[in-house]
C-alpha cells in the first residue's frame, strides 16, 4: 500500500487542514510514513505569516530535492499560504514539486473530498470559515486565503455531532477572523448563534474559538460566553499595539481606547475570563 508523510508549520488552521488531508489520504488507502524518505507522497503545508516560518518552508523544499532525485516516482505536493493563485514562480524555483494547491483547497489530483478524522483527538479543531476581509497592512493572509467564506451553520453543527460521536470532547472553532462568521451567509447567522447550537450537543464538554478581532467582537458574543456553560472562559484578543498611530498604519480598524473599552465590557460580563493576546 502507498504511504504518505505530511509536514505542517503555522497556525491552528494549518494543523486542522493537515489532519483532514491525512484522513483523506487514509480514506484513499494510504498509510502514514515516518520518516519522509519512506513515503510515496510527501505533502508540505506551509506558512508565510512570519519570515522565520517561510524560511523553514523554503529550506524544507530544498531538502526534498535530493529525495526526489533518489525517488523519482515519489510525489511531492505543496499547500498552505506559500501557494498563490499564480504558481509560475514556484514551479520555476521548485521544478521537482509535482503539485501545488492553495490553502484550504482539496487536492483535485486525489479526487476532491472532505474527510473527517477517523480517530480525532479528544480536543480537536473545526474550521468554520476561510479567508479575511480586513487587509491589515502587514498581513498576507487575505491574499493567500481570499475573502471571508463561512460554512453553513447546520453543516458545522452536523460535523461537530459526528466528531463527538467519534470521541471528541472539546472543539475549537477556527477562522482567520472568527468574529465575522456568518456575515456572508444568506441567513446572516453570528458566531453567537453557532455557539448556542453547539452548546446543546450532548456529549460535548467544552467549546473555544479563535482568532478574534477587536473591531468585530460583539456584545452578543460576550453574552454567549457569559451564559453558555460549555464555552470556556478564555479568549485570544490580539492588541497588536497600544499606539493609535501604529494601529492606523497597521489598518487594524480600532483604537487603543476601543480595545480597553472592550476588555472592560468583557470583564464586567465575565469577571474570571482569561485573556491572551498578540503584540
Amino acid at each position: 500500500m502507498p504511504h504518505y508523510y505530511i509536514w505542517t508549520i503555522g497556525c491552528q488552521m494549518n494543523k486542522a487542514e493537515s489532519e483532514r488531508l491525512a484522513s483523506h489520504l487514509e480514506h484513499l488507502g494510504y498509510l502514514p510514513a515516518e520518516p519522509a524518505e519512506s513515503a510515496d507522497l510527501v505533502l508540505l503545508n506551509s506558512c508565510v505569516v512570519r519570515q522565520r516560518a517561510e524560511n523553514r518552508v523554503i529550506n524544507k523544499l530544498y531538502a526534498l530535492r535530493a529525495f526526489k532525485k533518489a525517488h523519482p516516482g515519489a510525489v511531492i505536493a505543496l499547500t498552505g499560504c506559500l501557494v498563490d493563485a499564480d504558481v509560475t514562480t514556484l514551479r520555476k524555483k521548485f521544478p521537482y514539486v509535482d503539485y501545488f494547491f492553495k490553502a484550504g483547497d482539496s487536492p483535485q489530483w486525489l479526487a476532491p473530498a472532505q474527510v473527517l478524522p477517523q480517530r480525532p483527538s479528544p480536543a480537536t479543531f473545526v474550521p468554520i470559515m476561510q479567508g479575511c476581509n480586513n487587509f491589515c497592512s502587514y498581513c498576507i493572509v487575505p491574499y493567500r486565503r481570499g475573502r471571508e467564506r463561512s460554512r453553513p451553520l447546520q453543516e458545522v453543527v452536523c460535523e461537530v455531532k459526528e466528531l463527538v460521536r467519534r470521541g471528541v470532547k472539546e472543539v475549537t472553532l477556527l477562522g482567520q477572523n472568527v468574529d465575522s462568521y456568518g456575515h456572508d451567509l444568506p441567513e446572516k447567522p453570528e458566531l453567537a448563534d453557532l455557539l448556542y447550537e453547539l452548546n446543546a450537543i450532548e456529549g460535548l464538554a467544552r467549546l473555544r474559538f479563535l482568532t478574534n478581532h477587536p473591531k468585530d467582537m460583539s456584545s452578543r458574543l460576550i453574552d454567549a460566553i457569559a451564559s453558555l456553560d460549555k464555552v470556556c472562559e478564555q479568549i485570544t484578543l490580539p492588541v497588536q499595539s497600544g499606539d493609535n498611530e501604529i494601529l492606523k498604519a497597521m489598518r487594524r480598524g480600532y483604537t487603543a481606547e476601543r480595545y480597553r473599552a472592550l476588555v472592560q465590557e468583557i470583564r464586567h460580563r465575565v469577571p474570571e475570563l482569561a485573556i491572551t493576546t498578540d503584540v
